[in-house]
């Protein structure tokens, strides 16, 4: 059967295409030779479990017992007295799967009648013991483990650290995970920092496993034509690249898709069209991989982050502030940008604002097309009367399916309507980051563009500050897009302000630029 792209669990390579995993992490070879301990963290779907699993079977290969084992089975479980047989029996049963016979890990039955607190600690002295070569232990879904448990494992391998080596104990072991073990050492003491010198103060470094580069993603591709003949235009490996950033999974989805629903037929080269056909529908069917995402938006230590990105609020990079940031970027969520905090790379933009404003999208009445012109076209300004008409009747409700997000809601709702109004027949480009002051929409329908940015206007702002900056920012964005007319939405979000005084329009010229501005 020929190989293909990867969407769910580890790769094989004889299954898989794969590009090089352990060229996106190569300082754990440094590690091992230095006989140290450390961390790999990296988001969901990032291939940790590949890499790692590839690394084990390279130091096997190179006569060093490599293990790689995961600690999956102890989630939920913060009991010690249950938590710590099952790290025995997982490491013991991937040993035996993984390594040759020789170099496998012993029955762990006498081990489970120890006292609580020491068995993996004995377990590991002893299989050390047992082996002529140097152990490595590749222990995943570390992050799992929770509460008392991740203690106690901590402290069980910093003890056996000390007397580490050839027939005492594992030389090196790694702890792979989602999360930087500060973070889940935090969550295990009910969020307070605990001395981040204790439990693991022997951890040589964390590092993570980075993003295929525009090479790999091109490489990966390539695997596809060598084997079937369908080639990947470079139009279209490029955009794959830049929408994804190379996050792996999101590579591999909309190529898998490219190749399988859009373009069975393998003598047809896959193009830029097909990417963003690919791309519209892996938003829209909200995978596993996107909806588990969604879920951890809804998490307080998320959504303010999240809030500060879509409004643009953070100029001074506040949000960067605290362990907040680091456990969101962690997650794959967010990164640092020019303009500050920014979605992780272009899809995960479009899946932050289409997932917060889903709900409202669903509540916008069908579209009965009186912003249609005759030719078919969108009539913009007619879309913006019908957007402030609805919003004047919504707003009050509009923000109870987003409660986590309230300052963001007018964004949201603008995006939801907009969504609504242009699925299927066009699309919504959306620009923001934390420090961007703004958030800035494309709209393509037809042969048109149009570009809108939307501000607000809060108890301590100038409503004619915001409106000049607006104007300016606005400016900057035409310039880019090459358009020379604009919508600034306003939304003035001071309490006790009617609408009467909140709706109005009025036209400026700027740099030879025509801009409509609009309060809502």
């Amino acid at each position: 059967m020929p190989r293909y792209f990867n969407t769910t669990g580890p790769c094989e390579l004889h299954r898989n295409y794969v590009s090089a995993p352990l060229a996106r992490v190569p300082e754990v070879n440094l590690y091992i030779e230095r006989k140290q301990y450390f961390v790999l963290h990296a988001p969901r779907q990032t291939g940790k479990t590949t890499a790692m699993r590839t690394f084990a079977a390279e130091l096997r290969a190179r006569g060093i017992a490599g293990c790689w084992a995961t600690l999956e089975r102890s989630q939920g479980i913060e009991d010690l007295e249950r938590a710590e047989p099952s790290w025995i029996t997982s490491i013991h049963d991937w040993s035996r799967r993984e390594m040759p016979t020789e170099w496998q890990a012993p029955d762990p039955a006498p081990f489970l009648v120890q006292p609580v607190g020491g068995r993996l600690n004995a377990y590991a002295a002893a299989w050390a013991a047992s082996i002529p070569v140097p152990l490595v232990l590749l222990l995943d879904e570390a992050d799992v483990v929770t509460g008392p448990a991740v203690v106690s494992l901590l402290r069980q391998l910093r003890d056996g650290f000390m007397s580490r080596g050839v027939g005492k104990f594992p030389t090196s072991v790694a702890l792979i995970g989602m999360r930087d073990l500060r973070d889940y050492l935090a969550q295990s003491k009910d969020g307070r920092h605990i001395n981040p010198g204790s439990p693991f103060n022997i951890k040589a470094a964390s590092v993570t496993l980075r993003n295929f580069n525009a090479a790999e993603v091109t490489d990966l591709l390539g695997q596809h034509t060598a084997e079937t003949g369908q080639a990947f235009l470079p139009e279209a490996s490029a955009e794959i690249a830049r929408v994804t950033d190379g996050q792996p999974f999101l590579v591999n989805a909309l190529a898998d898709l490219c190749v399988t629903a859009l373009v069975p037929d393998r003598s047809t080269a896959i193009t830029r069209a097909h990417v963003d056909e690919a791309r519209e529908r892996l938003i829209r069917s909200r995978t596993t991989h996107l909806d588990s995402l969604a879920e951890r938006l809804k998490e307080p230590r998320v959504a303010h982050i999240v809030q500060a990105v879509i409004l643009g609020d953070d100029p001074l990079g506040i949000v960067y502030s605290g362990d907040d940031f680091q456990y969101v970027e962690d997650l794959g969520l967010i990164r640092r940008g020019p303009d500050g905090a920014e979605a992780a790379n272009p899809m995960y933009r479009e899946v932050l604002a289409r997932q917060l404003s889903y709900d409202v999208q669903a509540s916008v009445p069908r579209p009965s097309w009186p912003w249609a012109s005759p030719d078919g076209r969108l009539d913009m300004p007619a879309l913006l009367v019908a957007f402030r008409q609805w919003w004047r009747e919504n707003a009050d409700i509009a923000g109870r399916p987003i409660p986590e997000y309230p300052e963001a809601v007018p964004h949201l709702a603008l995006c939801a309507f907009l969504q609504r109004v242009i699925n299927g027949g066009g699309r919504v480009h959306r620009e923001f980051a934390a420090g961007r002051g703004a958030m800035d929409l494309l709209i393509e329908y037809g042969p048109d563009r149009f570009a809108i940015e939307i501000k607000r206007v809060r108890s301590r702002d100038s409503q004619e500050t915001v409106i000049e900056r607006g104007i300016v920012q606005l400016g900057r964005y035409l310039d880019t897009v090459g358009l020379d007319h604009g919508w600034l939405v306003v939304f003035d979000v001071r309490p006790d302000r009617s609408w009467e005084d909140r709706l109005w329009e009025r036209e400026v010229e700027a740099g030879g630029r025509r801009i409509t501005v609009i309060g809502a």
